[in-house]
């Protein structure tokens, strides 16, 4: 290919490259279209690269997937990598419900879920594997706010009973994760 030779356009293609610029928001692509318009011209690869801050080849690339794709050679391509997402929304909806249910549906003898016991229920149960921070997060797009349970313990005239009730709750507690 001769690189100081012009790039033979018709009239409507010019047009066609015009409006996409006007169109486009990307700043990218409508660097692509005024490369084409300027070789159109008569400006050579490197001149054209040059002005855009380029490399020639990139030039040459951007010329050719518009004239075997036209306009649509210039556009973007959203990239298809990275792996699929394990948790579906289906799967989000399920957590939400379960969320909001009483633990004790699911044999849990407490009241409120924590969210390591909803993982592994999640996981038990229903069969979704999710770790405690991957519920975290899907948690907080819910906008649903998560509070690590606190044992208080008031200085009031019954703080010996309230202490006592706090012991005896710390050697009960492994019972409360799950009957069997």
């Amino acid at each position: 290919m001769n690189h100081s030779s012009k790039l033979k356009l018709t009239l409507g293609q010019r047009n066609g490259l015009k409006s996409f610029m006007k169109k486009t928001n990307d700043k990218t692509e409508y660097r692509r279209a005024q490369a084409i318009l300027r070789k159109c011209e008569g400006m050579t690869h490197k001149a054209i690269a040059m002005e855009h801050g380029v490399n020639e080849r990139t030039v040459q690339r951007w010329i050719a997937d518009y004239n075997k794709k036209g306009i649509e050679g210039l556009k973007i391509r959203k990239s298809n990598s990275g792996s699929k997402p394990r948790i579906t929304d289906k799967d989000r909806e399920i957590i939400l419900s379960a969320l909001f249910n009483d633990p004790h549906l699911f044999g849990y003898l407490r009241n409120t879920w924590s969210l390591r016991s909803l993982a592994s229920c999640l996981t038990n149960e229903i069969g979704i594997q999710i770790s405690f921070k991957h519920l975290q997060r899907i948690t907080k797009e819910f906008g649903v706010r998560c509070k690590r349970p606190k044992l208080e313990l008031l200085h009031e005239d019954d703080y010996e009973e309230g202490k006592e009730k706090v012991e005896n709750y710390k050697h009960i507690a492994s019972a409360l994760k799950k009957r069997e």
